[in-house]
């Protein structure tokens, strides 16, 4: 069993990773926050069950695993979408016009998400909220570096599409 301290070096350094990776899921604070605590007393739990390689992947995995078991326990679906999400607070600096085409641009890019497929959502969750690397990206979805970044591209170019012809046939 791991000491005190290194258990709380652990926690300081892979705690806002894990929680940027659960927000890339949920997209709610208070859930994220949720998740990560009960993210990281499964790891210390079961810390000496860990045979090596990445840290943060580990943490990742779990973090998942915990979100989704969450997700079934309280029967949310879509929590990508929720009305916390699309009523952020705009930035202050913009005109209150700029600030709603930018409101109406946020919902259109989050709808446009929920018709990747599920792996192309979750790359590109991980790589845009999370801010993780291809090769993190791999190792958390159990792939190679290569396939997450051709991953991402494609779903990028799709999302581009998709948002492209949305507007078009709104004007």
């Amino acid at each position: 069993m791991k000491d005190a301290v290194e258990l709380k070096e652990l926690y300081q350094e892979y705690a806002l990773p894990v929680k940027k990776y659960v927000l890339s899921l949920c997209r709610n604070e208070t859930i994220a926050e949720d998740v990560v605590a009960d993210t990281f007393y499964k790891a210390i739990k079961n810390i000496d069950s860990f045979q090596g390689g990445k840290v943060l992947t580990w943490l990742c995995t779990i973090a998942k695993h915990t979100y989704f078991d969450y997700v079934k326990k309280k029967e949310y679906s879509n929590l990508a979408l929720t009305d916390e999400l699309t009523e952020q607070i705009p930035d202050e600096q913009l005109q209150p016009e700029q600030a709603m085409l930018q409101k109406e641009d946020r919902t259109q890019l989050y709808r446009m998400l929920q018709k990747l497929s599920f792996e192309e959502r979750d790359v590109v969750y991980l790589r845009i909220f999370a801010d993780l690397s291809f090769r993190e990206i791999g190792d958390i979805l159990g792939k190679s570096e290569n396939w997450a970044r051709v991953i991402f591209y494609r779903s990028k170019n799709k999302l581009k599409g998709w948002m492209e012809n949305e507007h078009e046939t709104t004007m």
